[in-house]
């Protein structure tokens, strides 16, 4: 998959349930809380609530909080912490059809993927094409900004205490600014050191 600059290869399990029979439960037990029974979100090392968190802002979007991640989006976490190749674009669209789906039979104006979905559209020339029109201002299109995961979101998390949190002039800050759209635009998450060692593990 091109815009992710990620082959569609790696392992990628499809029509899991939240099914405690399942013999998944077991495996991702033992790799996230190092026991067969689960553990709660408090249990998980530092290291591992990043990744979560990384994992249900960029890769597998969801809603509600992060201590209740289902099979699916342990069983993919399971794969990176065991440097299992994963097959992200896989995933990735699986998972975006799947949330698609549930906003319109639940009527969620909320759109997962809208970076890589903007993505796609530039690509296919649809971005350029309302461009040059000029007919559709950002509160008509219903424009929305990503959210930033920086030293504020790990106090928030309470990993660390808020006091080490220093702003910095240099820090990543939301922006409705339109980029410029030009052809070969390099793969989005190359900008994005967030999700970069989920891609690329």
């Amino acid at each position: 998959m091109y815009v992710i600059g990620r082959a569609s290869e790696g392992n990628f399990k499809d029509g899991l349930d939240n099914n405690k029979k399942i013999p998944w439960n077991e495996v991702v037990n033992e790799t996230m809380f190092n026991s067969k029974k689960k553990g709660s979100y408090n249990n998980l090392s530092m290291e591992k609530k990043m990744m979560l968190k990384i994992q249900n802002e960029n890769l597998l979007p969801k809603g509600g909080g992060s201590d209740q991640p289902s099979l699916e989006h342990r069983v993919f976490l399971h794969f990176f912490l065991k440097k299992e190749k994963a097959n992200v674009p896989k995933y990735i669209f699986k998972h975006m059809v799947k949330t698609l789906k549930e906003s319109q039979l639940n009527n969620i104006t909320w759109i997962p993927y809208g970076r890589l979905i903007s993505e796609i559209f530039n690509q296919g020339g649809l971005l350029r094409g309302l461009s040059e029109t000029r007919g559709f201002t950002d509160d008509m299109l219903g424009t929305v900004t990503g959210k930033i995961i920086n030293g504020a979101t790990l106090a928030n998390m309470k990993l660390i205490k808020p006091d080490v949190v220093i702003k910095l002039e240099s820090d990543m800050k939301e922006s409705r600014i339109s980029s410029n759209l030009t052809d070969g635009f390099p793969p989005i998450c190359k900008q994005s050191s967030g999700c970069s060692a989920f891609l690329h593990c």
